[in-house]
């Protein structure tokens, strides 16, 4: 299943909400627009690809890095529900 799919369907506190957003402000301008465009509008590669007027190879490469950054930085394998604590 697709990272942003997950994260639509878990509910989340403000608190963790303003993390994500923080995180994302924290990636590069490419990988920030990629994870934008594919993750959070729905964009097919291509689609965004044409959009950023890049190659398509180049959108994944950006998102691959994005996701990567956001699932260490988020520690999405449950640090990021103990923000409350």
């Amino acid at each position: 299943m697709e990272l942003y799919k997950v994260m639509l369907k878990t509910p989340v506190s403000p608190l963790t909400s303003a993390r994500v957003r923080q995180e994302v402000d924290a990636l590069s301008a490419e990988e920030r627009a990629a994870v934008m465009l594919v993750c959070v509008n729905g964009l097919s590669y291509q689609d965004a690809a044409r959009k950023l007027g890049i190659p398509r190879d180049a959108v994944m490469g950006h998102l691959l890095r994005g996701r990567l950054k956001l699932i260490r930085n988020l520690d999405l394998n449950g640090a990021a529900d103990r923000d409350t604590d």
